[in-house]
């Protein structure tokens, strides 16, 4: 054989050999999830797959989902990194004749990495929607030395902060706080968002949070609430921050706060207290609180909690009432006013227990309450129109309320990964106890005269006991589906059954003093009886989560039975109902920036006690009160569509959403008018069922936004209905209301100065079938300004100013002008000792009002109160936070 022909043998069968090696190897597909410490997914994760000599390279999607194709070895090693977050690798090995492999969702933990000060202008998204997350970039809008989390959360499209700190998002209370995806002290909103400073945070996630067992179990069910999660810069994860604080005004108002905080991730200890004292015409206050929390990790799964706070107080307050009721046989006028003084004492102790791994999920908790409280009231009632009465009242109400409770939740996921079993235990006890002794003086007038005819008085003495138990459980099978044509998506079918059980008896007492003054009592005013609710339901769901879509629907069957027994009338009761409810849930991620949500939900709730005992309640002599045992547990259903749209480019931005809530077996009241033995009128109220009381309402919230974020120009209203059915002398009516909100508002943050302008127009039109006509317009139209400029990190100056015009109202509001001004000064090392100066009110025209519709009567609260005045308010804050330095913490930058 030719030298040549030897060669291109050898090099054919070197080929034929690795081709045939290449060949017999099988190509494995391997895919999975990342996730974060909340299981939400994270994009953008670089992960490196090595197997022999052969690597391999991918990236995660907006779903935090990979996959790799052609993987040759069935014993390879993985590597994971992504800014932000701990780099993690891991070896893994596939049974030999398996073509596919799905990992387990890996988690990720955060990590803070110390850069040098390097100052980059860049253009930044300022929010990013992930299906049930919207994520606000804290670098595209503007922080200020100093500034809080609150002033940061007041710059966000969708989020509203009021005066008292409470949070909403998407017109929804924002019901809990974490922080870099850790249970953060409390779990309060409010209570953090302003002590942390903002210039720390990185990122704001709302997020529409189903509980940590549904993020466990996959199981998304019911209505979620509103998560804030904060994620810090990198090293600002840990700190030691909290103030001490004194405020003293020339309303003869004096307060002296103290507040601290030591956090180390997930281990935190935080206590805080408060004492203040308010003396003056209008009003006497005294109010005194303690409360502390620590959060710990028992390992790196679990953590422990606990929380106790005390309070105390003392107060005065003189208000007027004026309601105005609509009947048939006429309209009856109550001006009422009153000074109450009301001592309370509040000890209430919470523990908790939870955490998760891979395997289980477990959350524990205990609470317990005591509570107890003194009222004297003084109050007088003018009654015209219908009834012309005069009402002389004095009452002294002690009472205690203990109570407990606890629950219980524990999931697992079975030998099959992808099947769960959830079981939970519920309980709570709470018992009232109160001694009532109530002075009467009604005085009559002739109808046609308006003269004095005669006058009656009414002593007595009312004690009341009652005990409140509670107990429920629940059990939950869930096993997954692989999707066709995505192995790293699973959907979920589920079957569940719940219990509850509740127990009232109650024991009231009634005496009255006779002429020799000795107390009667009166069987006929006293009650002893015990009713039970018992609800059970069983569920079947599905839930399915897709890269774009995520969905569930369920059905509920829930039947029920309410038992009563009444010693006093030897009466007892048995009501059975059943209840059938459907539920659905879809989230849609229609472009990047833009999504479409759906929720629809639906709960079965027993009357309240004191509408079920058929026993007459004679607080309010005027009006007697009778509950109806025979009433059925009421069936409430509510739905709610969103839309969101975020322009990253053109800075446009919509919220807009519709939610209706609507019920069957509601409980209404049915007020008719009765003849007294005065031979006078008087009213007494009983309890029916309806159906037809619904709610609809709709929200809009655009935005536009200018020279990079600075300039923010928005428009945001809502347009609300109601219809409501009610009872007037055994005859069904009905009333219905509109409710419009707009308002317009320009806001300007710049480092220097900041500037806000918005007017406003709300109208409320209210017309009831008693009448056939409209009864009620109100109208308000407002218009307000506020600033700061700040003239140095040490010194700057703040005001407000607001003029409303008020139409329709019954208790004369005039057309108020609010103008407050204010400066702060800061000194010592980093700003700690602030010293604040306010003068409110300047034209001294300030009132607190509030108005409400009930059925068939509108009623209007005045509180009466100091309004100008000068506050001075001295503070030394705490603001630590960063890496360790010896035995502190080292001042962030």
């Amino acid at each position: 054989m030719r030298k040549s022909n030897k060669i291109c043998f050898l090099l054919f069968f070197i080929v034929l050999t690795f081709s045939f090696n290449a060949f017999s190897q099988t190509a494995i597909k391997v895919s999975g999830t990342v996730v974060d410490s909340l299981n939400k997914p994270i994009d953008g994760v670089s992960i490196k797959l090595i197997g022999d000599k052969d690597t391999l390279r991918t990236h995660t999607d907006a779903s935090g989902n990979f996959s790799f194709s052609k993987v040759k070895h069935h014993h390879f090693y993985l590597s994971l990194m992504a800014l932000g977050y701990k780099s993690q690798a891991a070896v893994f090995e596939v049974d030999r004749g398996k073509k596919s492999i799905v990992l387990e969702p890996i988690s990720l933990k955060t990590e803070s990495i110390l850069l040098q000060d390097v100052e980059i202008k860049v253009k930044v998204d300022p929010i990013r929607i992930k299906k049930d997350t919207i994520e606000y970039n804290a670098a595209a809008y503007t922080i200020r030395e100093n500034d809080k989390v609150e002033d940061l959360l007041k710059q966000l499209q969708g989020v509203e902060v009021d005066d008292a700190g409470r949070v909403k998002a998407m017109g929804k209370k924002m019901t809990k706080l974490r922080v870099n995806g850790e249970d953060f002290f409390t779990n309060n909103v409010e209570d953090y968002i302003r002590q942390l400073p903002a210039d720390i945070i990185a990122k704001l996630q709302v997020i529409d949070d189903y509980g940590d067992e549904a993020n466990f179990t996959g199981i998304k069910i019911g209505q979620p609430q509103k998560m804030l999660n904060l994620v810090t810069k990198p090293e600002m994860g840990k700190g030691v921050f909290g103030s001490l604080s004194e405020n003293s005004g020339t309303n003869n108002a004096h307060s002296l706060n103290l507040n601290g905080n030591v956090w180390e991730k997930a281990n935190q200890f935080g206590f805080g207290g408060n004492a203040g004292l308010t003396s003056n015409r209008f009003s006497k206050v005294n109010n005194n609180s303690f409360n502390s929390s620590i959060r710990n990790k028992i390992n790196k799964s679990f953590s422990y909690n606990a929380g106790y706070r005390l309070s105390n107080s003392n107060n005065k307050a003189v208000q007027s009432f004026f309601t105005e009721t609509f009947n048939p046989q006429g309209t009856i006028y109550d001006l009422r006013e009153s000074l109450n003084q009301t001592k309370l004492l509040n000890n209430s102790l919470s523990l908790g227990l939870n955490g998760s791994n891979n395997k289980n999920y477990l959350s524990l908790s205990l609470s317990g309450a005591l509570n107890s409280n003194r009222n004297d009231a003084n109050s007088v009632s003018n009654k015209t129109g219908l009834i012309k009465q005069d009402l002389l009242s004095n009452a002294h109400v002690k009472s205690k309320n203990p109570g407990i409770s606890g629950d219980l939740n524990w999931s697992r996921r079975l030998t099959n990964t992808k099947r769960s079993l959830s079981v939970g235990l519920n309980f709570g006890r709470n018992e009232g106890q109160s001694e009532s002794d109530i002075s009467d003086i009604i005085k009559y007038y002739n109808e046609s005269t308006s003269v004095l005819v005669k006058d009656s008085l009414l002593n007595r003495l009312v004690n009341n006991n009652t005990i409140n138990s509670n107990i429920g459980g629940s059990i939950q099978f869930s096993n997954a589906i692989k999707n066709k044509g995505d192995s790293t998506s699973y959907s979920y079918l589920s079957i569940s059954y719940r219990f509850s059980a509740s127990r009232t008896q109650n024991v009231q007492k009634t005496t009255v003093a006779s002429q020799l003054g000795e107390q009667v009592p009166i069987d006929s005013l006293g009650q002893d009886y015990i009713s039970n609710f018992i609800n059970q339901s069983i569920g079947l769901g599905y839930n399915s989560n897709q890269e774009k879509l995520s969905y569930g629907f369920g059905l509920t069957f829930s039947p029920s039975v309410i038992l009563g027994e009444y010693a006093s009338t030897g009466q007892r009761l048995k009501n059975y109902q059943f209840n059938f409810t459907p539920s659905g849930n879809i989230n849609y991620q229609l472009k990047e920036n833009s999504n479409l949500g759906f929720n629809y939900s639906g709960y079965t709730s027993t009357p309240d006690f004191n509408k079920l005992q058929p026993i007459r309640n004679t607080n309010d002599v005027q009006n007697i009160t009778i509950g109806n045992p025979n009433l059925k547990a009421t069936s409430s259903h509510t739905a709610d569509l969103s839309y969101n749209q975020f322009g990253l480019k053109g800075g446009f931005s919509m919220m807009v959403g519709i939610s209706g809530t609507f019920a069957f077996n509601s409980v209404v009241s049915n007020t008719v008018f009765l003849t007294d033995t005065l031979d006078n009128l008087k009213q007494q109220t009983t309890f029916e069922n309806v159906n037809g009381i619904y709610n609809i309402d709709a929200n809009y919230s655009l935005s536009k936004r200018f020279l990079e974020e600075k300039l923010i120009v928005s428009w945001n209203g809502n347009v609300g209905y109601s219809h409501n059915v009610f009872y007037t002398d055994d005859v069904l009516n009905m009333s219905s209301g509109i409710n419009v909100i707009n308002s317009f508002r320009v806001n300007m943050n710049q480092k220097k100065y900041s500037f806000t302008a918005n007017t406003a127009y709300s109208y409320s039109s209210n017309t009831y079938s008693v009448l056939n006509q409209n009864i009620s317009n109100v109208q308000i139209v407002s218009l307000g300004v506020s600033g700061s400029w700040i003239f140095s990190p040490k010194f700057k100056i703040n005001g407000t100013a607001s003029k409303s015009f008020n139409f329709g109202y019954r208790i004369n509001q005039g057309n108020p002008l609010f103008v407050n001004i204010g400066a702060t000064g800061s000194f010592l090392k980093d700003n700690r000792l602030t010293l604040t100066v306010m003068a409110n009110d300047l034209f001294n025209q300030g009132v607190l009002f509030r108005s409400s519709i009930n059925n068939n009567s509108i009623s209007e609260n005045r509180t009466r109160f100091i309004s100008r005045y000068v506050q001075f308010s001295l503070a030394y804050n705490i603001n630590q936070f960063g890496g360790k330095k010896g035995l502190g913490l080292k001042v962030r930058k």
